[in-house]
């Protein structure tokens, strides 16, 4: 099977026969059943794993990626989804009990997660497999139909894609639609799905960081597939006493890493099928994304550092014929610089200064949370600084002392805020994310002696009836609306106090449960006791409880 085949672009008017196509086969209801998800997982996997080498070769076709990175950033986590999915699929699919107050035990309620319906995915070209078939889990694992959009800045991985998704997975409820996305326009009813986009994500280094650590670490974040990751590290801040250890620190790893080429015939024993170092850098995806990150380089007022790598594995400066960039450092960046406009997306790294005073510290903040990026990292050793800028600052995510890593661990969500994304996926939160909440609810027949006094014509029996079922929930205290004052930001444990002013005091105990089982054990004989006789007994159990409770 070829993976070289030039990508057909989809006419729009088949776009309709295929919708009409998935839509009949939501319609039967196939897709819901435990069987369906489990067999199209499977066969998902079984895609992956049996056509590895094809997947391997249309990626290096379309993005010149070394196999490594190709395994670490795609496809061993795509592998770890569908057997996650699999291994959990029965208790995700199992309506959950939720807790309620105790009154409403009796009526069974519980939250069960039904399919959206037909789904659209979009791929991106950044990583074609892993946020194409990584969606797909959690869109077959919550029981829909789904349309797949492969990118066709992909072709050579997207038209391998395509004909494997035919292949292996159901036609009349899992096709594939390649062109561009305006095309995919014309079918209207497709559902929205969760919106992973990107954005500036920041690098704050303290002064207590292990700068040669740090280094190694952003500088391999940044050099994964070019820097063309929506989380990779987008600029750094360093306080001004700090930047040289952190450039000559960073000048130190990248000859670490590419080594010069008396060396790199040492060290790069790896080849790719071309018999050729597969420690090449990765390229940039297209001339005009080449073209961008060029003119970066030409405009920007920063000092971009020298480093005689004299490697081959990455040229020393941009070439166009290869459409490789090297990793390259700017120092010397202000704020309003070329280069702090948009997301780079690419091997290309600023480094921002900042005073160690309290003013120009929050600015930095300010500026990261007006931008809400994707991913904010930050390395140093206080517990205390870290926990700082998490407080004070807003992103999708938040990581101490390493980049990257939350895309791959499991059981937690990623996604981003604001203009950064909407929603989460991975895992669990692939199934959340196609599905929505149902609530169900039983309540049974018995019980209508409990139900009797919410029926007209209403008396202050019934009132006082129904207070004594539903207990009523009190703060303690009274209001307040002057908010406590904070000597010390940091200080948040006086709000958890709770004898602090404004915070919720704990519910007082509630009586509901002896409410019901008193409700049950006369619900037959309530014609002998009486509505009088049941309400004397609830308030007397009422008052021996509040009796015990306050000795």
């Amino acid at each position: 099977m070829s993976s070289t085949s030039p990508l057909e672009f989809t006419p729009t008017d088949h776009i309709k026969e295929i919708y009409a196509t998935v839509s009949q086969g939501h319609s039967s209801g196939i897709t819901k059943s435990y069987e369906w998800r489990e067999h199209q997982l499977k066969q998902l996997g079984y895609l992956l794993q049996e056509n590895e080498s094809l997947l391997e070769e249309a990626l290096r076709i379309d993005l010149g990626r070394p196999n490594l990175e190709n395994h670490v950033g795609e496809l061993v986590g795509t592998r770890n989804e569908v057997l996650s999915a699999l291994k959990n699929l029965k208790k995700w699919m199992k309506p959950q009990s939720v807790k309620t107050e105790l009154t409403w035990i009796i009526a069974k309620p519980r939250v069960s997660h039904e399919p959206k319906g037909i789904v659209a995915i979009f791929g991106a070209w950044n990583y074609p497999v892993a946020l194409l078939f990584g969606p797909l889990v959690g869109a077959i694992a919550g029981g829909n139909s789904v349309i797949l959009k492969p990118s066709e800045n992909c072709p050579a991985t997207s038209h391998l894609m395509s004909t494997l998704v035919r292949k292996y997975m159901d036609p009349q409820n899992i096709c594939v639609i390649n062109g561009k996305i305006v095309a995919l326009k014309a079918a209207e009813s497709l559902t929205t799905t969760t919106l992973e986009l990107g954005g500036k994500s920041p690098v704050v280094v303290l002064d207590d960081a292990n700068f040669l650590v740090a280094a190694r670490r952003i500088l391999w974040a940044k050099g994964l597939n070019a820097g063309q990751t929506c989380i990779a590290p987008d600029y750094i801040l360093v306080s001004e006493q700090s930047e040289s250890k952190l450039i000559e620190a960073m000048k130190q790893v990248l000859k670490e890493f590419f080594p010069s080429d008396a060396q790199g015939r040492k060290t790069s024993a790896m080849q790719d099928s071309n018999g050729s170092s597969d420690s090449k850098f990765c390229k940039i995806i297209n001339q005009r994304h080449f073209d961008r990150l060029n003119n970066y380089l030409s405009q920007t007022r920063g000092e971009i550092v020298k480093l005689d790598l004299n490697s081959s594995a990455q040229p020393e400066s941009a070439d166009p014929d290869s459409l490789r960039i090297p990793i390259t450092l700017i120092r010397n960046v202000k704020h309003d610089d070329v280069l702090m406009e948009e997301e780079l997306f690419g091997p290309l790294l600023p480094v921002l200064t900042y005073n160690n005073d309290h003013e120009d510290i929050v600015q930095c903040l300010h500026r990261i949370n007006q931008s809400a990026p994707l991913a904010l990292y930050a390395f140093g050793q206080s517990e205390e600084k870290l926990e700082f800028i998490r407080k004070h600052t807003k992103s999708g995510q938040f990581v101490c002392n390493d980049l990257l890593i939350q895309f791959n661990i499991p059981g937690l969500p990623f996604g981003g805020v604001g203009t950064s994304g909407l929603g989460n996926y991975h895992g669990y939160y692939s199934f959340l994310a196609f599905t929505y909440e149902r609530p169900i609810v039983n309540f049974p027949f018995w019980a209508d002696i409990l139900l009797k006094s919410r029926y007209p014509p209403y008396t202050s029996f019934k009132f006082k009836f129904m207070q004594a079922v539903l207990g009523p929930s009190k703060l303690k205290g009274k209001s307040n609306p002057q908010p406590p004052a904070l000597t010390d930001p940091l200080d948040f444990k006086r709000l958890l106090d709770p004898s602090s002013a404004g915070c919720l005091a704990k519910v007082p105990v509630k009586f509901s449960l002896l409410v019901l089982l008193f409700a049950f054990y006369f619900s037959r004989r309530q014609d002998s006791l009486g509505q009088k006789g049941l309400f004397n007994s609830i308030k007397k159990l009422q008052d021996q409880v509040k009796q015990f409770i306050s000795s």
